[in-house]
């Protein structure tokens, strides 16, 4: 599989993968590879302003098989907190090695 886009369905409570623009596949968990976070800042403040959710976050990468590591950090993004993914310290994350989105919505990555 070439790049994917990766986001969290918070309907389903899984991940959902989309490439192409096109879904192709909801995911408990799934790891990818040379990681770029990217955010709508327009959805970003529609989400605001009429506070709906939508899909205005995503990660792109390519999908592997490596799980979750000992020495990975949290990345976080929630729309009303800023306009970017931010690790564990709130520093804005723009690129990851590795990022593990696990069953229980969480984002561990290795960064870069």
């Amino acid at each position: 599989m070439s790049h994917v886009d990766v986001y969290r369905n918070l309907t389903r409570r899984c991940w959902s993968v989309r490439q192409g623009g096109r879904l192709v596949a909801h995911r408990d968990a799934v790891t990818l590879m040379d990681v770029t976070f990217q955010v709508s800042e327009a959805g970003r403040q529609r989400v605001i302003r009429l506070g709906q959710r939508s899909v205005m976050a995503h990660a792109r990468g390519t999908i592997t098989e490596a799980r979750q590591w000992p020495s990975a950090v949290r990345i976080r993004f929630c729309p009303f907190s800023g306009p970017a993914f931010v690790d564990e310290e709130g520093a804005p994350v723009a690129t990851a090695h590795l990022v593990h989105f696990s069953a229980d919505g969480a984002a561990w990555g290795i960064l870069s």
